[in-house]
């Protein structure tokens, strides 16, 4: 397994927040990430699509209704339906 290097990042302010440029080799793709604090560290990933996001769970689930086939009668019921 190959060992992770550590680049060093500056910290700056912009406006009211804090900020960092990232190195090229961390790029993030699209235009959305989330972060979260991990103890002293920030996870940051990128935001998914949602249609993809979405596509993923309907696949999931798509196991869950297996099994659940109607059976069409191969000939509709011939008798009246008013008296």
């Amino acid at each position: 397994m190959k060992a992770a290097t550590i680049d060093r990042v500056k910290i700056f302010n912009s406006g009211n927040s804090q900020a960092i440029r990232l190195p090229k080799r961390f790029r993030l793709s699209g235009q959305t990430a989330r972060i979260k604090r991990s103890g002293n560290s920030l996870v940051i990933t990128p935001e998914e699509d949602a249609w993809k996001r979405f596509d993923r769970g309907i696949a999931g689930l798509a196991s869950v209704f297996t099994g659940f086939e109607r059976n069409q009668p191969s000939e509709p019921d011939k008798r009246s339906v008013f008296p």
